[in-house]
């Protein structure tokens, strides 16, 4: 008889909801506290623009994020411009990053531009 008297006192508990378990991004175990400088130069005009492996526009846009965190740690995005240059097209991300400074970082998104 004990039996049934727990089965409406657990019923509740097992039909609460729950908090979905946090997702993880794809890159997330990448990032840390402390940033890994860019290459002296890199990203700092189309000449040297960081290329992004990129299929679709999402995931181009997802990936320029992830690079300028693992780069320069925190930032705010200020503009975003787009450049052609000898047929190739550019991103130019301007950023403040988190001593307040503000910098440019140009990303070749020639093979994904108008991809969706």
């Amino acid at each position: 008889m004990s039996r049934l008297w727990t089965i409406p006192l657990l019923f509740p508990l097992a039909c609460a909801p729950r908090a979905a378990p946090p997702v993880a991004s794809p890159t997330a175990e990448t990032r840390t506290d402390s940033p890994t400088p860019a290459a002296v130069g890199e990203g700092e005009s189309v000449e040297t623009a960081v290329f992004v492996p990129a299929q679709r526009e999402s995931e181009g846009v997802a990936w320029e994020n992830e690079w300028i965190w693992s780069h320069y740690g925190r930032f705010l995005k200020k503009s975003v411009g787009l450049a052609t240059v000898g047929g190739r097209r550019y991103d130019a991300v301007t950023v403040e990053l988190a001593d307040h400074s503000e910098r440019t970082v140009y990303f070749d998104i020639t093979d994904f531009l108008g991809k969706k």
